[in-house]
C-alpha cells in the first residue's frame, strides 16, 4: 500500500518536474528501469511490518527482509536520475561551481518547492527504511515512535507534499482559475517541510530512546521516561506547525475555487516525447507476468501460513498445557 501512494509521487518527480524544470529528463532507460524495479521488488514488499507477527514463517521474514534492502537499488537510480536531471536545470540557469546548481532551481514556485523538499524529507525516510529492515533492530523498535517518524518522513513528508505540488498546478488548469496568493501557498509548503522535520524526528528520536508508540501514555500508572518528554514535546511544536499548514492548504485551495476565471492553461507539465529506449523495456505483457509472479513467490507462503493460522485450514492443533 506504501509503494501505491509513493509511486504517482515517482511519476511526478520523472515526468512533470523535468518539463517544469525546462530540460528533458537525464535519462529516460534509465527511468524505465527504475521503475520496472520498483514494481517486480517493491510491491510484494510489506512482511516487514509484521516481523513481531507469529503468524508468519521465518522464511518469509527473511524473503521481504532481502527484498527490502533490494528496493534501494532502484531508489538510488531514482536519486542519480534526478538530481542529474535537476543539475541540468542549474546549469541552465547560470550556476557555477560544484554544488551552486542546487541553489538554481525553482525554489519560489510552490509546484517545484514542493515536490524538491519532499526529496529532502524522502532521503531521510529512505535512510529509516533501510535501517528499519535489518530484522534485529525491527523487533526492537517496531512499537516505538521511531516508526512513526520514519512513517512521517516518507508519506506524510515526500509523497504528501509532492501531492501538494501536483495540486498547485492541477487545480488551477481544471478550474481555469488562477492560484489564489502563490507565496502563500509557497508558505505553506515550506512551513509543512519544516513540521515534518520537527515532527518525524523528534518522534524518531523519542523512539531510539524507547518511547512506546501504541499506548496511552497519559494513562494512569503509564511509564513515561524522563528522556522521551523533551523530544515528545517538540514533536508538539512540529505537530502545531503542520497545523498551520494545514489550514493554509485549505485556505489556498478555496481561495483558488473561488478566484476569477482566466484563459485555460491546455498543455499540461508533462513530456511526451521521449526519447527511444530498449525494446526489451516496452514488453509489457512480458513485465506484467514477471510481476505477477513475483508477488506469488513473495504473498503465497503468507497467505497460506495466515489461513493455517487464522482459520485453522490444515492445522494440526495444539494442545494447553
Amino acid at each position: 500500500l506504501v509503494y501505491f501512494w509513493l509511486i504517482p509521487a515517482y511519476v511526478s518527480w520523472y515526468t512533470m518536474l523535468p518539463k517544469q524544470n525546462g530540460v528533458k529528463l537525464f535519462s529516460d532507460p534509465l527511468g524505465r528501469v527504475s521503475f520496472l524495479m520498483l514494481m517486480i521488488f517493491s510491491i510484494p514488499v510489506g512482511v516487514h511490518h509484521l516481523f513481531v507477527d507469529p503468524g508468519v514463517s521465518e522464511v518469509s521474514k527473511i524473503m521481504h527482509s532481502l527484498l527490502t534492502f533490494i528496493v534501494t537499488v532502484p531508489s538510488l537510480l531514482t536519486a542519480f536520475n534526478i538530481a542529474a536531471t535537476l543539475e541540468k536545470a542549474g546549469r541552465k540557469r547560470g550556476s557555477r561551481g560544484l554544488i551552486g546548481w542546487v541553489f538554481r532551481q525553482g525554489w519560489g514556485n510552490p509546484v517545484i518547492a514542493a515536490q524538491l523538499c519532499g526529496m529532502l524529507l524522502f532521503v531521510v525516510g529512505g535512510i529509516t527504511g533501510v535501517i528499519n529492515a535489518s530484522f534485529t533492530f525491527n523487533i526492537a523498535m517496531h512499537n516505538t515512535t521511531w516508526v512513526v517518524g520514519h512513517f512521517h518522513m516518507t508519506l506524510a513528508g515526500a509523497v504528501f507534499l509532492t501531492y501538494m505540488g501536483i495540486l498547485y498546478w492541477l487545480l488551477p488548469m481544471l478550474t481555469g482559475r488562477r492560484l489564489f496568493r502563490p507565496r502563500l501557498a509557497l508558505l505553506q509548503v515550506y512551513l509543512w517541510f519544516v513540521g515534518q522535520i520537527v515532527f518525524g524526528g523528534s518522534m524518531g528520536r523519542a523512539g531510539a530512546d524507547g518511547a512506546i508508540r501504541r499506548t496511552d501514555m497519559g494513562a494512569e500508572g503509564a511509564f513515561v521516561n524522563p528522556d522521551w518528554v523533551p523530544w515528545l514535546n517538540l514533536s508538539a511544536i512540529g505537530g502545531a506547525i503542520l497545523l498551520v499548514s494545514s489550514i493554509l492548504l485549505y485556505v489556498v485551495i478555496i481561495g483558488t475555487l473561488r478566484s476569477p476565471k482566466q484563459e485555460a492553461e491546455t498543455e499540461m507539465p508533462i513530456e511526451t516525447n521521449a526519447p527511444s529506449s530498449p525494446a526489451i523495456l516496452e514488453r509489457w505483457g512480458l513485465w506484467i507476468g514477471v510481476i505477477i509472479i513475483s508477488n506469488i513467490i513473495m504473498w503465497g507462503p503468507v497467505l497460506l501460513s495466515a489461513m493455517n493460522f487464522i482459520s485453522g485450514y490444515w492445522s494440526t492443533g495444539f494442545r494447553m498445557q
